[in-house]
């Protein structure tokens, strides 16, 4: 299997596997994935050096079968001045090939699939994602690259959570099983999670289910984890403050697939008294990072994918620089995405955890969230710190459908007052960079995307299709 492989030293004492029961005689699939979980818990104490060197045998295999089964790369190899005497460094991975977008891999389609996968990495199976755009991306995926996944998910639950508790699922289900108020109910936390440990139970809601219906479930659910998307997270939170409901046995709210904001984390500490842990993952790419179990950075997955962070001029950004995520899965031979761009940005960040993995200090969210001001200019608003002056607004929405003005939809625990309102928009004004009309209006609650996404800021008024999704 090709993961790096492990050194000779033992495991650290502190090893997040102790204390758990095995399943007994685990299978040929469960005998893969303890022995992938042998090698991550290793290759996360390695140095960033050894990490690199690993990375790049692995990288040299995928960008070799990339260029002599890919289509697409075949056909690109000498416009890229590529040839046989081209050898594979960070510097020539970065200078030689160029930075793939996602609207490139749609329409490239099939011309992206390799025409002879190796043996070894097992049958080939199809995901679709519309991401934030509507726009269905079809991304074909090897068995391998299934069982790295289910691995590193592993490795984020060790570093999180005791597998032995009752685990709550509130996301999008298939079929009728997650429906309220039934929802599902299951022995344990998942197929291949049950085939190298015992585990708790587990239960599942379909996260269209309406806020105070999902809290009446998690009340008679009695979970010790809710994973979720961050904006139900945050809904649920704040639903439960106003309510003073309390979830006895919760110890942490774990989220995934969008953007995790401050006032989120704050809102689950203020309502329950506990922790968000939260992963950084793409479909197209598969788990890009990891919050540290010992702080809220997160660590980039580099025994399964290659990432770059990078300004705009190309040159690799520095601790407490924002950069595009480019990202490389290591182990997807059926659809090399080699030097993958999302849309997503970045802030590289430091850790004192031990770990030798990569940091990001803050997700800062998609490039297609910048916006395009009246005078012609770009630039990116954040808005990660936006509420700290204003503690009357626990959610925000911002969305731009005119030239010179912005509309603001606010989840309050009271109006804005008059001069609450100047010092606001002049919070625009500033995060703007422009004298936007500022149009605030309050809600109960802010709309969310089909796929139970929350977009905070979108400029639509810039974009071609003009759509509100």
């Amino acid at each position: 299997m090709a993961m790096a492989m492990a050194d000779s030293r033992p495991p650290p004492v502190h090893s997040s596997v102790a204390g758990l029961a095995w399943p007994g005689l685990a299978s040929r699939h469960g005998n893969n994935l303890l022995a992938l979980l042998y090698q991550l818990e290793r290759s996360q104490w390695w140095s960033p050096v050894q990490l690199r060197r690993h990375q790049f045998r692995q990288l040299t295999r995928l960008v070799s079968h990339a260029f002599n089964t890919v289509p697409y790369y075949r056909e690109h190899l000498r416009a890229w001045g590529i040839d046989g005497r081209w050898k594979l460094t960070p510097q020539s991975f970065a200078a030689g090939l160029p930075i793939m977008t996602r609207a490139e891999v749609q329409q490239g389609g099939a011309a992206f699939h390799s025409a002879k996968l190796p043996e070894a990495h097992g049958k080939t199976g199809d995901t679709f994602t519309s991401g934030s755009t509507g726009r269905p991306l079809k991304t074909v995926k090897t068995g391998l690259s299934e069982m790295v996944w289910q691995a590193v998910t592993l490795r984020e639950n060790l570093w999180h959570r005791d597998l032995r508790g009752k685990l709550a699922i509130i996301k999008i289900v298939d079929g009728t099983y997650g429906d309220y108020p039934a929802g599902g109910e299951y022995e344990n936390w998942g197929r291949f999670a049950s085939q190298v440990f015992e585990t708790g139970p587990s239960c599942m809601l379909h996260v269209s289910t309406k806020t105070h219906e999902q809290v009446e479930w998690l009340l008679r659910m009695d979970p010790d984890y809710i994973y979720t998307l961050p904006a139900n997270a945050q809904a649920l939170a704040q639903y439960c403050l106003a309510e003073g409901i309390a979830f006895p046995a919760l110890r942490q709210v774990a989220t995934f697939s969008d953007l995790l904001r401050p006032e989120a984390r704050a809102a689950c500490r203020e309502a329950w008294g506990v922790p968000v842990a939260d992963t950084y993952s793409s479909a197209e790419i598969g788990y890009i990072a990891l919050q540290c179990p010992d702080s809220e950075n997160y660590h980039i997955q580099s025994e399964s994918v290659y990432v770059e962070i990078i300004d705009e001029a190309g040159r690799t950004c520095a601790p407490g620089e924002v950069g595009r995520v480019i990202a490389t899965p290591l182990h997807n031979f059926a659809m090399p995405l080699l030097r993958y761009h999302s849309g997503d940005l970045a802030e590289v960040g430091e850790c004192g955890c031990g770990r030798g993995l990569p940091v990001i200090r803050r997700i800062m969210g998609r490039t297609r969230s910048t916006v395009t001001l009246p005078t012609g200019e770009q630039l990116y608003p954040s808005f990660q710190d936006l509420l700290i002056d204003f503690a009357m607004v626990r959610q925000f929405q911002i969305r731009r459908f005119e030239r010179d003005s912005i509309e603001v939809r606010l989840v309050v625990t009271r109006p804005l007052t008059a001069s609450e309102v100047t010092a606001f928009e002049a919070e625009m004004h500033a995060r703007f960079q422009y004298p936007f009309a500022v149009d605030i209006s309050y809600h109960d609650e802010l709309a969310r995307s089909d796929s139970g996404k929350f977009h905070d800021f979108r400029d639509v008024y810039s974009e071609r299709d003009g759509d509100d999704r």
